[in-house]
């Protein structure tokens, strides 16, 4: 989604809460300036869209000399901590969404707080000079704050060291600043994921390191509260009940899932009924319900079995996701009445393993999740580098698809691309491998396993550290899609099907004549993908349509249909690095005519794409 677009979805809700409030005292003060409006309505919206409260007014302080601090207020956490907020915002026109805030404007804004915290008020309405009072006793007592700074431009890094120096010099104090892109990040998760993603106005606790008081239920007298096994992993199962989900949600949210291969989902029938179920027929929740499972990095060294509540370190929940969000819902939403009566007649079963190490793990994680289909890159969804990749997508309009069917919506004008579509052509195109892609997609179809989405630890054969690295840009992998988009939509084949064609060959050997063509044309710094961002950006596909022509061509005059053997060459030529190589180098060493190239008339050579190769077909069955 492209940054402008972003702003005018924001533009547009901004415009509905104004229209929604129409006598607010600081709307009908602003209404002959509707930037001033806007930039009001931004703290209704920051507070509505993170889910603080839809009573705003209480909480935002902005006013006349307000000395700028937009908002304070303090929420006691489930733990019975309190934390103090300070928010302070920032409008921006939509001529200015693509700059940089200011660094100026950071540090004026770090001073501000800076100010704050050490009392000096200086001239204030009457509503923050009270919020500011009681975080002044906040902070006599040791108590935790949380600035915010957020703004619809890009943040400024230039900024960084006196941030750093800013948090060290005042201790249990954060520091946060919220773009235009990180919004739009935490809208893309809500509104076309719907998942909630990291919140800002919460307290925040690491499930994976935090100890962890567990409380397990005892059956009857008779009985001991868990089954154990202890090899070759420490493992127990357990019954828990629905309060003990609910305060684990409640304290540790969706980090529960961090390595889980799906993230539970807002709204579902699937959740839907599970909530119907631990509501209207409690006592029957066990039976319907396979319980949830998952991994501690270090359990108790012995449970007793009078024991009611267990310590252990760590807890990452890798198959129930579902089951989990769904009792937290319905308990929730209960009446303490009905809190109770789930609480003495639900039941749920916890099968908590000891961890045996990441391999051990993932493989816990893909055989509990097996009664669902889940393909091996679901595994590999949690990966830094493939939220990174996802995230950096976003400032475009083809969206990075890290985990099968994880956009619940698609805005207009936006296209998902699956992260093997992705790979399939960045193998093949930017590292010049159309041999693995042409060899892992037949074993993929007769095996299931995707070697793209398979580690070297895993696999001699994996292929996802090679794709997959430090040096993997998004703009490159995009680039290697829009080549082999255009060329699917010459040639007219699926891009989610045809995998066992010479399709990926074609593509990779058009970047080395696009490469000559473009340094003959122009010079040799361009840099290459960028070009074909910018052709396709500009609705101006045709060198690239031209090139392709060009390629095939060149292979066809390699690969005389006329001959008895070229089927049999041909799928060498697919099959066998070395004879691509060959072929390769025959491509490297061709002086390339750009005029000629030019010249071209696609139109007179769209036959090209039907009859100068075999259907894919016959050179599989060969």
């Amino acid at each position: 989604m492209l940054t402008e677009n972003f702003y005018s979805i924001i533009d547009k809700e901004l415009n509905d809460i104004i229209a929604k409030y129409p006598n607010d005292e600081h709307i009908r003060k602003h209404k002959s300036s509707p930037a001033n409006q806007k930039s009001y309505a931004l703290l209704i919206w920051f507070l509505d869209f993170y889910g603080k409260t839809a009573d705003y007014s209480s909480y935002i302080t902005d006013g006349d000399n307000d000395g700028s601090c937009d908002i304070v207020f303090d929420i006691v956490d489930n733990l019975g901590k309190r934390v103090y907020y300070i928010i302070q915002s920032k409008w921006n026109s939509t001529e200015n969404v693509k700059k940089e805030i200011s660094k100026n404007e950071i540090l004026q804004a770090l001073n501000d707080f800076d100010t704050i915290i050490r009392g000096r008020k200086g001239r204030v309405n009457d509503k923050l000079s009270a919020k500011l009072e009681a975080l002044t006793e906040h902070l006599k007592n040791n108590g935790e704050v949380k600035f915010i700074f957020f703004a619809l431009c890009n943040d400024n890094h230039q900024a960084d060291d006196n941030i750093k120096s800013f948090k060290q010099n005042h201790r249990r104090t954060e520091f946060e600043i919220y773009d235009i892109n990180r919004l739009k990040i935490d809208y893309i998760e809500r509104k076309f994921k719907r998942i909630s993603s990291y919140n800002p106005l919460e307290s925040h606790y690491n499930p994976e390191e935090d100890k962890i008081s567990l409380e397990v239920q005892k059956v009857n007298s008779s009985s001991g509260n868990f089954i154990r096994v202890p090899k070759p992993f420490e493992s127990y199962v357990f019954l828990i009940k629905p309060k003990t989900i609910f305060q684990l949600f409640e304290k540790y949210g969706f980090t529960l899932f961090f390595r889980n291969v799906r993230n539970p989902l807002l709204e579902s029938d699937f959740n839907r009924e599970i909530e119907r179920t631990a509501i209207d027929n409690p006592a029957f929740f066990w039976y319907y319900n396979n319980g949830l499972t998952a991994i501690s990095s270090l359990l108790p060294a012995e449970i007793r079995d009078e024991a009611t509540t267990i310590e252990l370190t760590g807890l990452q929940i890798i198959n129930g996701a579902q089951t989990v969000f769904s009792i937290y819902k319905a308990y929730k939403d209960a009446s303490p009445t009905k809190q109770e009566v789930m609480d003495r007649e639900t039941l749920i079963t916890l099968r908590l393993l000891q961890s045996g190490g990441r391999d051990f793990d993932l493989n816990v994680t893909r055989y509990t999740n097996s009664q669902n289909p889940v393909n091996d890159r679901d595994f590999h969804a949690n990966d830094e580098i493939q939220i990174r990749l996802q995230n950096e997508s976003f400032t475009t309009k083809y969206w990075y698809e890290k985990r099968r069917g994880e956009f619940r919506e698609v805005p207009p004008g936006i296209e998902v691309v699956p992260n093997y579509v992705f790979a399939n052509a960045y193998l093949a195109y930017q590292l010049q491998d159309p041999v693995s892609v042409f060899s892992n997609n037949i074993q993929a179809e007769q095996s299931g396993v995707d070697l793209n989405f398979v580690t070297r630890r895993d696999s001699s054969n994996g292929l996802y550290d090679t794709i997959f690295d430090d040096s993997t840009e998004f703009f490159d992998l995009l680039a290697a899609y829009l080549v082999l988009s255009i060329h699917k939509n010459m040639a007219g084949f699926d891009l989610k099907t045809t995998n066992k064609s010479v399709s990926y060959h074609i593509v990779a050997l058009f970047r080395i004549f696009f490469t000559k063509y473009c340094h003959k044309k122009y010079d040799r710094s361009v840099n290459i993908n960028f070009q074909i961002l910018r052709l396709v950006e500009n609705k101006s596909p045709e060198v690239i349509q031209k090139i392709l022509l060009f390629t095939k061509k060149f292979v066809a005059e390699l690969f005389s249909l006329r001959k008895e053997q070229s089927i049999q060459d041909l799928y060498t030529f697919l099959s066998q690095p070395s004879q691509y190589e060959k072929i390769r180098g025959l491509f490297e060493d061709f002086d390339i005519d750009v005029a000629g190239i030019d010249a071209l008339e696609i139109a007179e050579n769209e036959a090209l794409w039907n009859n100068i190769t075999p259907s894919e077909e016959s050179i599989v069955e060969e």
